[in-house]
C-alpha cells in the first residue's frame, strides 16, 4: 500500500485513471464502491437488501434494465 493511499473498503481493486475512466464512460467494474456506481450510472431506479448484500437496479430509456450486485461490504461482485 502507498502512505497516504485511500483504502475504499474494497481492496483497492479499481484505483486511479482506472476508476476514473469507468466513472467517466458509466460502466461497472468488479470491486468498484457503491458511491463509484452511482457515480457511474446515478441514484439507482429500485434497491433491493437481503442477507447483507445490496442488489441496485437501473432502467434505460429503451427499457431494458441492468443490475449491479454488491457484496457485504458495499463493493461491486459480479
Amino acid at each position: 500500500m502507498v502512505v497516504g493511499e485511500r483504502d475504499d473498503g474494497c481492496g483497492n481493486q479499481v484505483t486511479g485513471q482506472a476508476r476514473r475512466n469507468a466513472i467517466i464512460s458509466g460502466k461497472v467494474q468488479q470491486g468498484m464502491t457503491q458511491t463509484d456506481v452511482e457515480s457511474a450510472l446515478g441514484k439507482p431506479d429500485g434497491i433491493t437488501r437481503r442477507n447483507g448484500q445490496v442488489q441496485y437496479r437501473y432502467l434505460n430509456e429503451r427499457g431494458s434494465r441492468q443490475t449491479v450486485s454488491f457484496d457485504e461490504r458495499g463493493c461491486v461482485r459480479k
